[in-house]
């Protein structure tokens, strides 16, 4: 499950990079609107891996629900650091940031699921 941030991560970067020498607007949605959720999911999947690891299912279900929490200040932080401070279209931005944002978070609960499940084995 790793593999797969690793590579989206990887590809975001790979394109976005470019872009931000040569279309400073697309490259800024592309890094902020795709990379940095990805960054994000991909910290929160270590944190979960390690607190199954060593604290057990109980603490992981609990940050599980306190990322609720974490999660809607970084949409809401990232929404204003992408529309109003960097000045993105709105239309394309959130939409990406959006998509990006709920892709991630599905895989990220299957992972939870998938680490859950096998410690209860």
């Amino acid at each position: 499950m790793k593999k797969i941030y690793w590579l989206f991560g990887l590809l975001t970067f790979v394109i976005g990079q470019p872009l931000l020498l040569y279309y400073p607007k697309i490259g800024l949605n592309i890094l902020m609107g795709m990379l940095v959720p990805i960054v994000m999911s991909y910290i929160n999947i270590e944190i979960i891996d390690y607190l199954s690891r060593t604290k057990g299912n109980f603490i992981t279900f609990g940050f599980n629900m306190i990322q609720f929490i974490s999660k809607s200040i970084f949409m809401i932080g990232m929404t204003y650091l992408g529309v109003v401070v960097l000045e993105l279209d709105f239309r394309i931005f959130v939409p990406i940031l959006s998509f990006t944002w709920f892709t991630f978070h599905v895989l990220e609960a299957f992972f939870t699921q998938k680490i859950i499940e096998s410690s209860w084995k």
